[in-house]
């Protein structure tokens, strides 16, 4: 059974991917600012992209978001496991949205690691993992 600390980290961590999510969803890319290390890495096993550090893991979202209309993105409850000032969070996703004229719906999971530095949690390190429709 979780700690009252464990579940309030645990609580902290999905607070914080709804927050991520919320930012380049609604088109406010240069919040993400906020949640990633400066050290940040994103890798796309779909398309082998990979972004270092926070500009340009925060860049790979907005110039995301600049070529697609976002009409729906849902996540699933994520899986936190936490260890010290460590922590890993996974969930499944669903996106619709269209570009260049054409719609698109992919599914897959994200997952994130998290750091704990003068106690701020922030993402390190994303990998975006596509899954055959409807995963």
């Amino acid at each position: 059974m979780a700690s009252d600390i464990e579940q309030n980290v645990r609580e902290e961590i999905q607070q914080l991917l709804k927050n991520i999510n919320a930012a380049w969803v609604k088109g406010r890319s240069e919040d993400l600012e906020e949640y990633f290390h400066e050290d940040m890495v994103i890798f796309d096993l779909g398309f082998g992209r990979r972004g270092i550090g926070k500009k340009a893991c925060v860049e790979s979202y907005k110039d995301f978001t600049s070529h697609a209309t976002i009409h729906e993105f849902k996540e699933s409850d994520p899986a936190i496991d936490i260890w010290g000032d460590t922590a890993v969070a996974i969930y499944k996703f669903e996106i619709d949205y269209e570009t260049n004229g054409e719609d698109h719906r992919d599914f897959g999971q994200d997952l994130f690691v998290f750091i704990r530095e003068r106690g701020k949690w922030r993402a390190v390190w994303r990998v975006i993992i596509p899954l055959p429709g409807g995963g």
